[in-house]
C-alpha cells in the first residue's frame, strides 16, 4: 500500500500521480515498466517516488485496487439504477463498458483488471455501502443469510461481471454476443442446470 506520504497530498497532486501511473501501467506490462519512466512523466526525483511507494509493485497494486474500487462503484450505480432487477444493471453495466472508448481512463482500468482478475478479489476491511448493498439484496429477494454471505455475494457479482468482459475482450465480441453469454449464466445462477 501506499506510504503515509502518498496518502497526505492534496487530492489533486494525488490523482495527477494515479493518472500518470494509469497511463504507464496500460502501455505495458509490469514487468517492462520502469521507475525512470513513471518519474519523468511525474516530473519528480526518484527519491520522491520511493517516499510515497515502497517499489513498482507497491504503485501497481496501488493502482489496480483504487481501479477495482472505483469499477465496484460503477457497477453498484448500475445496479442501484435497477434497484428491483439485479442482473439487468449488471448488463448495463457490461453494455456500457464494453463501448469504452480505447483511450478513456474507465477502459484502460477495465483492461488492468482483466489482465489480473486476482487483485480484483482484493476485499476491502471496511466494506463502505454495505447498508446499501443490504438494500439492493432484499429488493430482489435474494436468500441471502448474514453479512458475511452478503459479502461474498458482492464480490461473486463483481467477479462475475469482470469474468464477462474478460471473455468479451478476449473474443471481440459485441454487445450482443456479451449478453447473450452473460444471460446464460444468469439462467444458470437462478434456474441451475439440472432439469
Amino acid at each position: 500500500m501506499p506510504k503515509a506520504t502518498f496518502n497526505h497530498l492534496p487530492p489533486e497532486k494525488k490523482a495527477f500521480v494515479r493518472g500518470v501511473l494509469l497511463q504507464v501501467f496500460a502501455k505495458q506490462p509490469l514487468s517492462q515498466v520502469k521507475v525512470s519512466e513513471i518519474v519523468h512523466d511525474l516530473q519528480m526525483s526518484r527519491g520522491i517516488f520511493y517516499k510515497y511507494f515502497e517499489d513498482l509493485n507497491d504503485a501497481y497494486d496501488y493502482l489496480i485496487k483504487d481501479a477495482a474500487n472505483k469499477i465496484h462503484g460503477r457497477i453498484l450505480q448500475r445496479i442501484g439504477a435497477h434497484h428491483d432487477d439485479f442482473f439487468a444493471g449488471l448488463s448495463v453495466f457490461l453494455t456500457e463498458a464494453l463501448g469504452y472508448a480505447d483511450t478513456s481512463d474507465a477502459y484502460k482500468e477495465l483492461q488492468l483488471l482483466t489482465q489480473n482478475s486476482y487483485l480484483f478479489s482484493y476485499r476491502s476491511a471496511d466494506p463502505h455501502g454495505a447498508d446499501a448493498w443490504q438494500k439492493i439484496l432484499a429488493a430482489n429477494h435474494f436468500t441471502i443469510d448474514g453479512e458475511d454471505e452478503a459479502m461474498s455475494f458482492l464480490y461473486f457479482s463483481m467477479k462475475l461481471v469482470i469474468d464477462s468482459l474478460t471473455d468479451a475482450y478476449a473474443n471481440q465480441w459485441t454487445a450482443e454476443e456479451l449478453i447473450r453469454d452473460f444471460d446464460f449464466k444468469v439462467h444458470w445462477l437462478k434456474h441451475g442446470i439440472q432439469g
